[in-house]
């Protein structure tokens, strides 16, 4: 009769154990079809392979867990254990993250990939576990480019006036307060909504979720900017992390690191034919002008000197540094 009680208390322990590892739940904005939702699956399949069953990631596309501000509550507090989403909301927390929202910091992927895989992206994801957050690497969402349904924006003076969305970060509202814009911060989830209605007349993000919002059915206008390259972060849950064996921090972390090249690649796979996709979903697509794009860098160079104190000097200059090595 012992002996029976064990193996059923046994055979519990196991369940829970299984229960808890099925419970580890990884929320993000985009849908299923975007390179975010395509690689939070490849990450799920490579963390069940390489834990053999012992860890398992559901995941929940689309906001279904809450905006991205909400989960990273959630994160921190351990009710959630995984999330990916724009360094932007890490801002209010770690003041330093402001450095990768500075408008025309990076112009280019080889440029982005150095920054964020090196020193400086390394010294800012050591900043996390104060906050109750692991990094486990640095996905994209992209160049972000101008839409609107008001009129064409081909040069600097035509953003002026616009009522556009933009995520709640210091830094984005100060560039389009400085390009002349209203700029009225609003979670991802509440965007499509806003454009309906016409509350907001524009918004600025990547092609890829562009595509996979369908902002270009509420869209007239497209104005290829680059003017932000908003990197994403994946973060999991500290009171969760550690909990997990050494074997399986260890394999969770290889998971990611397999998920970040993959996540790019896609992305910027997608991103180089969306732009013919676009015109054929009916949007007017502009090219702006190489004098237009620098304009617009010189007006803004003020947003860099406004949030130089909060970023550091010294992180500042090793960032520019490591992007010059990159061009």
């Amino acid at each position: 009769m012992q002996f029976k009680k064990l193996i059923i208390a046994l055979a519990a322990v196991a369940v829970t154990g299984l229960a808890q590892a099925q419970a580890a739940k990884f929320g993000y904005g985009a849908s299923e079809d975007n390179s975010q939702g395509m690689a939070v699956k490849r990450f799920a399949e490579l963390v069940k392979t390489k834990t053999s069953g012992r860890v398992t990631v559901n995941t929940y596309a689309s906001g279904k867990l809450g905006t991205d501000a909400q989960m990273q509550s959630a994160v921190q507090g351990g009710t959630q254990e995984l999330m990916v989403g724009p360094t932007a909301n890490l801002v209010g927390i770690i003041k330093e993250y402001a450095l990768l929202d500075l408008p025309f910091l990076v112009t280019s992927y080889k440029e982005a990939d150095t920054l964020l895989d090196g020193p400086v992206g390394q010294t800012l994801s050591q900043k996390l576990e104060a906050h109750g957050l692991v990094g486990l690497g640095y996905w994209e969402n992209g160049f972000r480019h101008i839409t609107n349904s008001r009129r064409v924006v081909n040069r600097m003076e035509d953003v002026a006036g616009l009522k556009i969305r933009v995520i709640p970060n210091p830094v984005y509202i100060e560039t389009f307060k400085a390009l002349g814009a209203n700029p009225v911060p609003l979670p991802y989830t509440e965007l499509y909504g806003a454009l309906e209605t016409r509350s907001v007349d524009a918004q600025e993000n990547s092609l890829g979720l562009l595509e996979s919002g369908k902002f270009y059915e509420v869209q007239k206008f497209l104005s290829m900017t680059g003017h932000i390259y908003t990197p994403y972060v994946v973060l999991a849950s500290k009171k969760w992390f550690d909990k997990l064996s050494d074997a399986d921090k260890a394999a969770v972390r290889a998971a990611a690191a397999e998920a970040v090249p993959y996540q790019r690649t896609v992305n910027r796979e997608a991103t180089d034919k969306l732009k013919a996709q676009m015109v054929k979903h009916g949007l007017q697509v502009t090219d702006v002008s190489p004098a237009e794009i620098a304009r617009m860098r010189e007006k803004v160079k003020p947003v860099h000197a406004q949030f130089a104190p909060q970023i550091g000097a010294q992180l500042l200059e090793q960032a520019n540094a490591e992007i010059a090595k990159a061009k």
